[in-house]
């Protein structure tokens, strides 16, 4: 028995050490916006690591699975830079349960656009400059 919680703990040990990495869907891009959910939902953290958009979220519900997508698009401003804007969708998929869910963490991987020279990213009435 003493030899099996051993090797039990070891075994532990080893899974604890391996490197998990996260896997971030693609934006979506050049697609109108009324294509996508939009229930409502706030932002309480953009940032932009790597070719990695990481945004935490917060929301109503706490019944169903909600879905959350990035969608953007580039464009040429006055200026002749490239500039791409990024949105966020949310699906709350008719949950009527009155959780507040302060915080979610969401990535998505921007690498098909950060070419671009400007990235921003805008909700509601707020617009993050992510470089």
């Amino acid at each position: 028995m003493n030899r099996f919680f051993t090797l039990l703990f070891f075994l532990l040990g080893l899974c604890s050490c391996t490197k998990q990495t996260n896997h971030c869907p693609d934006v979506i891009l050049n697609v109108p916006t009324s294509s996508f959910p939009m229930d409502l939902f706030g932002v309480n953290e953009v940032e932009l690591v790597g070719d990695e958009l990481r945004v935490s979220v917060n929301y109503g519900g706490g019944c169903e699975q909600h879905e959350f997508q990035a969608y953007g698009s580039t464009s040429i401003n006055e200026e002749g830079a490239e500039v791409s804007v990024f949105f966020l969708s949310h699906d709350a998929n008719n949950d009527v349960c009155e959780a507040l869910i302060l915080e979610h963490q969401l990535c998505f991987d921007l690498s098909p656009s950060t070419d671009s020279h400007l990235l921003y990213f805008s909700h509601l009435d707020s617009l993050y400059h992510l470089n």
